[in-house]
């Protein structure tokens, strides 16, 4: 049986992140009471994330095992004290005062109209209520869904900057489409201003929580009655769990998250020694290239803006070295600015509530064999189930290094199948609900979802389809890695859920072994390697944006653009066949409108890379510390010079871990 698992959450892009990661895991929980997916879902162990608790009149509820930490005002509509009183009108007024008073006062801020809906859903009484109602019921809340992104990503189009993205139209707070219910001591107010996830009291680098640590050094240190406070909520989730495996921290540690983040971290690390930390810091769209375009040699940056590179490149280190210090795993992500590199997804990056979905997709696969049991589904049980001290020693082959980069396939294509593999595909004896078609049956718009593509789905392939999530790193085994380093694999771990062949799902046997088909024909050096299967796919939830492009199948098939319109026949055991045609072929790329699953592969990456990673940030530190204007702002967040010397040689030293054994 799979262990708890604490969840973390620093900063508001984390925010953003998390609440798409929550709605992940409350939908794939929820396909537990459908009859047809009850086998599939067995598969994971919702324990693992969710805490049971008895609500109101002695029901059990299920809330997650997280702690979530940022500013107050960032939830919306929404408060979670735990002590929360309405002020009366008079409370403004002072007894000793007897002249005139005025009292300003905000108007409170709505609830998105999909929150209003699902709340009127959870007081009906469904057990009474005839099919027809029930529909009418559910077509309301999924028109109030698209409310949320209207149009996809085309509806935001206009937003040109992280600024102009919190204007109207466009989803604001991560409350507006968080569906889940969180325990009152779960989110964690800070005081402070807040806009937007990217615009706020704590936005202005590591530093930026000084204030908050009342002078606890900006090495993260000291005791303030804050990081107790913080440190307590995360001791009552820790204690709620009868055997803690370790914990996954989302944190915005390029902002005054990241040191907030490090003296919480630095206690909890302390009070449970030996539960490993995987920290990913989530980081804009965007950031990275930013950072590099203004500091090459060739580069040009403006007067105002280089006060805001300096403390990004001091942030930076301080995020890394730190992170090295408390973290088993370190795992920088960011969405892809550009979004031709997940070439069947259509997103705006500036967007938080687009680019922290891709984000949340690929978490939550990543640690998926964290949370398999050994159940088995029709179409077998999971293969390559660990837990998550053995994928942290897998992914530190030499005990020291700890930084590994992400990479996803969403939605993952066709996997290769032979001959032999496609006969004993088509000869089904248990068709799954997330099938593409009966034997012998062709593409329709009437059909069932995703029908038989065979010879039309594109197909799978790690090089091409393996987009990067870790900003900076290419994720190539070639020898070709970024910033003047040699990309080769120390060690990786695959996971694959609910993968697909062109005659649909496929067991979780011949989707290893079509992986590993794939892994040999990859150009590699000797390295540790983790696969796992999984036969649950990524149940997308009514309120995740609407990022799939029209080439994507309700179920996940893969159609490319242009496809070689050709007549194909799809052979049955009875020997019937079909023609599929090219109206057909448009009908299911219609379908993507409405995506229900798709089947998702990551990779977890400790790739040489990341010494030329390393030498980067390390050299954008020295550039930073030797002038006056880097120095004047470590002076501000509490370090001095010999610190400053010590960051430096940490950086090298954990650049040193990545260096290619021939060159030692």
């Amino acid at each position: 049986m799979p262990k708890e698992i604490v969840t973390l959450s620093f900063g508001s892009y984390a925010s953003f992140c998390s609440a798409h990661y929550w709605n992940l895991q409350d939908e794939a929980a929820g396909y537990s009471s459908l009859e047809d997916w009850s086998g599939y879902a067995a598969c994971i162990d919702h324990n693992v994330l969710f805490l049971e608790t008895e609500g109101r009149n002695g029901f059990h509820v299920h809330r997650p095992r997280a702690v979530l930490f940022d500013i107050a005002g960032s939830s919306g509509g929404l408060s979670f004290s735990e002590d929360a009183v309405a002020v009366p009108p008079s409370a403004a007024s002072v007894s000793s005062w007897r002249g005139a008073c005025e009292v300003h006062r905000a108007d409170p801020i709505p609830r998105s109209a999909f929150l209003e809906r699902l709340s009127e859903h959870e007081d009906l009484d469904w057990e009474t209520m005839g099919d027809d109602e029930a529909a009418k019921q559910q077509a309301a809340l999924e028109a109030a869904a698209r409310q949320l992104d209207p149009g996809g990503g085309d509806a935001s189009r206009g937003v040109t900057s992280p600024a102009s993205a919190s204007s109207g139209g466009v989803t604001r707070y991560w409350t507006d489409f968080c569906k889940v219910v969180f325990h009152p001591r779960t989110v964690y107010s800070l005081p402070g201003s807040w806009t937007s996830p990217y615009e706020h009291s704590l936005a202005a680098g590591w530093g930026a929580a000084m204030d908050l640590l009342d002078g606890g050094g900006g090495r993260g240190g000291g005791g303030s009655g804050l990081v107790e406070d913080a440190v307590d909520r995360v001791r009552y989730m820790g204690e709620a769990c009868d055997s803690l495996a370790g914990f996954q921290v989302l944190i915005d540690d390029l902002t005054g998250f990241g040191a907030l983040a490090a003296a919480v971290l630095e206690e909890v690390v302390e009070e449970y020694s030996g539960r490993p930390l995987v920290l990913f810091s989530v980081r804009q769209p965007g950031q990275w290239e930013r950072q590099q375009d203004g500091g090459s040699a060739g580069g040009s940056m403006s007067t105002a803006s280089k006060p805001a590179r300096v403390r990004d490149d001091l942030s930076q280190a301080l995020a890394l070295t730190r992170a090295a210090e408390l973290a088993a795993l370190y795992v920088p992500l960011a969405a892809p600015a550009v979004s031709g590199s997940l070439p069947y997804l259509s997103y705006n990056a500036l967007l938080p509530y687009h680019s922290s979905a891709i984000l949340a997709c690929g978490v939550d696969t990543a640690l998926l064999p964290t949370r398999l049991t050994d159940a088995r589904s029709p179409l077998g049980e999971p293969l390559g189930a660990t837990d998550l001290h053995s994928m942290v020693r897998l992914l530190r082959p030499g005990g020291s290094v700890s930084l590994v980069g992400l990479h996803l396939a969403l939605p993952c294509t066709a996997l290769p199948a032979g001959v032999q593999q496609v006969r004993q595909q088509l000869d089904e004896r248990v068709r799954p609900p997330h099938a593409s078609g009966a034997v012998g049956t062709t593409v329709t718009a009437a059909g069932p979802p995703g029908e038989v593509l065979r010879g039309y789905t594109a197909q799978l392939s790690l090089v091409a389809d393996l987009a990067s999530l870790t900003p900076g790193i290419i994720g190539r085994d070639d020898g070709r890695g970024g910033l003047g380093s040699r990309g080769a694999s120390r060690a990786e771990s695959y996971c694959l859920r609910g993968g697909r062949k062109d005659t649909g799902p496929v067991a979780t046997a011949s989707a290893l072994e079509a992986l590993d088909l794939l892994l040999l024909r990859q150009p590699h050096r000797m390295c540790v390697r983790h696969r796992c299967t999984a036969p649950m796919p990524l149940a997308v939830p009514l309120p995740f944006p609407k990022l799939f492009r029209s080439s994507v199948s309700q179920h996940g098939d893969v159609i490319p653009p242009k496809p070689e319109l050709r007549s194909s026949t799809v052979a049955g055991s009875s020997g019937m066949g079909g023609t599929s045609s090219p109206s057909s072929l448009a009908a299911a790329r219609a379908a993507g409108e409405s995506v229900h699953s798709v089947p998702v592969l990551t990779r977890l990456q400790v790739t040489g890379e990341f010494e030329g990673w390393v030498r980067w940030v390390g050299d954008r530190w020295a550039r930073a510390t030797v002038g006056a204007a880097g120095r004047a702002v470590l002076e501000s967040w509490g370090f001095g010079r010999d610190d400053a010397a010590e960051i430096g040689s940490q950086l090298d030293d954990i650049g040193a871990a990545f260096a290619d054994e021939d060159e030692v």
